[in-house]
């Protein structure tokens, strides 16, 4: 038994919180009658694999091909024609903050003034006293709708104590005056670098909205990272395991990276323990209201790229822009001229001068780290395009992510400098009410967003994530709906699997250890009901995930495939 799996088992026999993985107690394990796509361009397909003592695989082909090479005594598991594919990975994904944000009180985006009131006060009633009032689920944008001064709100119910609600889209907050005072917003002439501040018209001073970078602040405060908000994120990091296996997933990058709120000490401790049961290429956000060079000493401090560690911390999130639907993703050309934006925010917003961003780039990618960026709008794309030409290439690959607008001169730039380009094509960023709505910001621009098959067919290296929890987490979804996806989706089932398993391998630095089905290679695996190579497109997304292997140790199997291998 490896010494990674020995602690797995050793901590399982001691928590009851996370469903543990189980270990395999024959010398081999061995998988057939099963339909086993390789993701191997030399050898796609088998109907048999072995897995070793390590948890690595050691046969894969026939069935008598694979027990002529194995000694022993292994034990058989007739998978009756399952589908066997490497386990999913998600290159983009939020799991420690999926866990935190199920403990605030959740508000509906486009309620009524007096019903936020109401919500507010539920709030207040829930939490303990003196601590920070908690919540996320307002729409900011309808919020300023109905009120033009919405601190006054807050500050009515709650005088004394700070109150912190986040947004639903993840780049704004609502706050009172104890909130504001406690960041330095209250007496605050200019928005702080990467972040907006919202005023009255009137008397000029913050309303109680912020967007972007300036929530930061706000966030860090209100999870200093104490013993038991550690405790509680580790707490919320083994259940959002549980979820990621239960939807096959064996490898992700978090891409939150708050290293203020401690939630690297989560992920640390989960492999301390025994308890992790995926492999983790984690990310460090850049602050851009802080100078880079104090940044620095702390992020060199938190960075690791052991390739036999099963978490890594060798990514720098940077976020070049902000969002579309806000009006703060950096654009070519200005949002349409029925948003009476003022000149300059016609053309959105960026966190980094251009110059700054070159130099982080520079910097961090020199230290080692992979350049993780966030960008939105097709001005933001090719800055940070630009970014990256700047940089060492020696640490990529580099990538971006979200990618709603790119122009079309960029699309060879992926190739060409080996950038990553990594895309969330979720049902509801394709759906007719979203598309419609994202017009009235942008116009005939929405017709050519998420330009997934154009930038694949240019040649890039490309994957498809979710950004968990702001989205939905099943990859079976993305799957479907990558590839039924009319304009600028992905050619077939095999190219989104590909897109899902041996790209994000690639992306994450693992491709010699994951994201295919070899010898030699973990046997990090995921079982389906269906084959989805041969089904119709619209059952792709209601096919079930039978069973998920990590390293050869059963982490999900509800039905007990694998019992007679416990």
């Amino acid at each position: 038994m490896s010494r990674t799996l020995f602690a797995l088992s050793i901590f399982c026999t001691l928590s009851t919180v996370v469903l543990c993985p189980q270990t395999i107690s024959a010398e081999s394990l061995i998988l057939e009658n099963a339909r086993i796509y390789t993701v191997d361009k030399s050898k796609p397909w088998a109907d048999t694999l072995a897995v070793d003592e390590n948890g690595k695989i050691s046969a894969v082909g026939t069935s008598n091909e694979v027990k002529a090479q194995i000694k022993g005594n292994p034990i058989v598991i007739d998978l009756k024609g399952k589908m066997v594919l490497p386990g999913f990975q998600d290159v983009h994904l939020h799991p420690v903050e999926a866990g935190v944000n199920e403990i605030l009180c959740v508000f509906e985006p486009f309620d009524t003034i007096k019903n936020l009131e109401f919500t507010v006060l539920d709030c207040i009633d829930e939490s303990e006293p003196g601590e920070w009032v908690l919540g996320s689920g307002i729409n900011m944008a309808y919020l300023l709708e109905r009120h033009d001064n919405p601190v006054e709100i807050l500050d009515k119910i709650s005088p004394h104590r700070p109150v912190l609600i986040l947004d639903d889209l993840g780049h704004g907050a609502w706050t009172n005056s104890v909130g504001l005072k406690a960041a330095g917003y209250h007496d605050i002439q200019d928005d702080p670098a990467g972040g907006i501040i919202i005023r009255n018209k009137k008397t000029g001073k913050p309303n109680g909205v912020v967007l972007e970078n300036a929530q930061q602040k706000l966030r860090n405060l209100a999870f200093p990272p104490t013993a038991k908000n550690i405790d509680f994120a580790y707490e919320s990091l083994l259940k959002a395991l549980k979820i990621l296996a239960k939807n096959g997933i064996t490898s992700v990058s978090d891409a939150g990276g708050y290293w203020p709120q401690g939630h690297h000490n989560a992920w640390i401790r989960a492999e301390s323990e025994g308890s992790l049961t995926v492999r983790a290429s984690n990310a460090m956000y850049i602050y851009p209201d802080i100078a880079l060079d104090k940044q620095l000493a702390q992020l060199k401090s938190l960075y690791s790229n052991d390739a036999n560690a099963l978490v890594r911390f060798n990514q720098a999130k940077i976020y070049v822009d902000g969002i579309l639907s806000q009006a703060t993703g950096a654009l070519l050309s200005p949002y349409s001229a029925g948003l009476r934006l003022s000149k300059d925010e016609q053309y959105g917003f960026l966190y980094f001068e251009e110059k700054k961003l070159k130099r982080a780039a520079k910097v961090l990618s020199e230290l080692g780290f992979q350049l993780h960026f966030h960008v939105t709008g097709d001005y933001g794309a090719r800055l940070a395009l630009d970014a990256i030409e700047n940089a060492t290439q020696k640490s990529g690959p580099h990538r971006l992510t979200h990618l709603y607008l790119v122009d079309q001169k960029d699309f060879d730039r992926f190739t060409e400098l080996d950038v990553v380009a990594d895309f969330q094509l979720a049902p509801s960023s394709l759906s007719s009410d979203y598309l419609s709505f994202i017009k009235t910001f942008i116009g005939k621009r929405s017709k050519t967003m998420l330009p997934a098959g154009s930038i694949h067919d240019a040649g890039a290296l490309v994957t498809l994530s979710s950004d968990w929890d702001a989205d939905k987490l099943s990859p079976l979804v993305k799957i479907k709906t990558a590839v039924g996806r009319k304009n600028n989706g992905v050619p077939d089932v095999e190219t989104a699997i590909r897109m899902l398993t041996i790209n994000p391998a690639q992306a994450l630095q693992q491709a010699d250890r994951t994201g295919s089905i070899e010898v030699g290679k973990f046997a990090d695996l995921v079982v389906l009901d269906k084959n989805i190579m041969e089904i119709p497109l619209e059952q792709i997304s209601e096919t079930k995930v039978i069973s998920t292997l990590f390293q050869g140790s059963i982490i999900y199997d509800p039905m007990n495939l694998f019992e007679n291998a416990r």
